[in-house]
């Protein structure tokens, strides 16, 4: 099958990205020179999508039927009214499924490197915030993200990783405003001999623990090559919707 997929910035199909120095060029990573090094996730993501589609990716797919259309590395979407960061997606692509439906999968890269701070230190950093500006929106923005995606807020949030939070997050919004009624979240991860493993065990029990919160404990692990789903929150608002199936999946790409 002939990959026709486009790169582009910005889901901008004439503003395309046809070689690795084109990608950092148009769209480095949030550490720019910093996070682009072999064997990190952002070099190693635009070395494995710059000119093909890896296999690994395609594999966890091939059941959907999909047919990619354009893909943009750093993607930011807005997930909420208050302000602040999007989620920034390593990869957002846009598909068509086999009754030419949109579908958006985000994509997720990781070595080792963590899924960031956990919910109970972004909510201790957002009152620090508040504190010091009294017209930051950070607070609200934990709290709404907390309701939105669990449909309440409760301890056994604050010890998984907001990252993962803004992650499924911004990817129901992207669907919604896209017009998609399916969406993916995936993780990406590079595995080597130079790994750390202590991390990657890490990574992997922060997934499964944020898993286990999410579908109320109906799933608690999730392994290579597995794509789980379909999914569906109960919030809806400007960015969220109760009417998008989101699936879940993680495969591995070695390097």
């Amino acid at each position: 099958m002939i990959d026709e997929m486009i790169r582009c910035k910005d889901l901008t199909a004439s503003n395309e990205i046809e070689s690795l120095h084109e990608w950092f060029y148009k769209c480095p990573p949030q550490g720019k020179v910093k996070h682009w090094k072999d064997g990190r996730s952002a070099k190693e993501t635009a070395k494995h999508w710059a000119h093909t589609i890896p296999q690994p990716f395609k594999d966890l797919l091939v059941s959907k039927q999909l047919k990619y259309m354009l893909c943009s590395p750093e993607y930011v979407s807005t997930f909420d009214t208050n302000g602040g960061n999007g989620r920034n997606h390593d990869l957002l692509i846009l598909a068509k499924d086999k009754d030419s439906k949109k579908v958006v999968i985000s994509i997720e890269s990781k070595v080792d490197e963590s899924f960031g701070d956990t919910v109970a230190k972004t909510i201790a950093s957002a009152k620090k915030a508040k504190d010091k500006n009294n017209k930051s929106k950070a607070s609200e923005r934990v709290n709404e993200l907390r309701e939105g995606l669990f449909g309440e807020r409760n301890d056994n949030q604050l010890d998984l990783r907001y990252q993962l939070l803004t992650a499924v997050a911004g990817t129901i919004a992207e669907a919604k405003k896209q017009g998609a009624n399916s969406a993916y979240f995936l993780v990406q991860t590079f595995v080597s001999d130079e790994i750390n493993d202590n991390k990657h065990k890490q990574n992997q029990k922060d997934l499964n623990d944020f898993l286990s919160v999410f579908t109320k404990e109906n799933y608690s692990k999730i392994e290579n090559k597995d794509l789980l789903g379909p999914f569906k929150i109960e919030t809806n608002n400007e960015y969220l919707s109760s009417d998008i199936d989101l699936w879940i999946g993680k495969y591995e790409i070695e390097i």
